[in-house]
């Protein structure tokens, strides 16, 4: 009799075990699929955007995802070298490019920085640099020369990617990351052309 009731309480048991295991199985999947949820509605993606025109060219990055993008770092290069600011890839540019532009030459300049503690709430598109040539300059004179932006951003939940856009290349889809590993910026100031200096044709 004895042997009997210790195996019944021996199955209850395990049944009970069985039943725990099995409800804290149901519990971790359901917690893993509203975390997936909860990411799907804060997933930031991030798009750089290149437009030549006759006289200009406009860089724009855009959140084209479901969530705010919190910025961690930004960095540019030009033909490979680090320019710290739009102000020193503008100067290395026309430089390159052979042109020097004089005060009221007609030269139209607008920028703006991103880098650390910079956000793009969805749907957000931002101007990063605009500028127009006067009249007469080549544009592509400047296209020839490779322009590098890196963005790397997170979600709300830290889930990071980074984005590497070339210039002249399509199909920049931004990769997974660990996490950002620097807290570079991409710098704009006041632009003043050098006196003197007038369009190069």
């Amino acid at each position: 009799m004895n042997d009997r009731a210790f195996r019944l309480d021996f199955f209850i048991a395990i049944g009970a075990l069985l039943v725990s295991a099995l409800t804290a199985g149901t519990l971790i999947y359901q917690t893993r699929v509203i975390g997936d949820q909860f990411s799907a509605t804060i997933w930031p993606y991030l798009t750089l955007s290149t437009t030549y025109e006759l006289r200009g060219v406009t860089i724009s990055v855009d959140n084209d995802g479901v969530g705010p993008a919190l910025v961690h770092a930004a960095r540019l290069t030009l033909d490979g070298k680090f320019e710290p600011s739009w102000n020193a890839y503008l100067v290395a540019l026309l430089h390159k490019s052979g042109l020097h532009l004089r005060p009221r030459s007609g030269v139209q300049i607008m920028m703006s920085s991103i880098g650390p503690s910079s956000t793009l709430r969805a749907g957000e598109s931002r101007m990063l640099l605009k500028f127009t040539l006067p009249q007469g300059v080549q544009i592509a004179r400047l296209v020839e020369h490779t322009t590098t932006v890196d963005v790397c951003y997170c979600s709300l939940n830290g889930t990071c990617w980074m984005l590497h856009d070339v210039s002249g290349q399509i199909g920049h889809t931004p990769q997974p990351v660990s996490r950002c590993a620097d807290d570079t910026a991409i710098q704009s100031n006041p632009f003043f052309a050098r006196p003197g200096a007038a369009p190069a044709r």
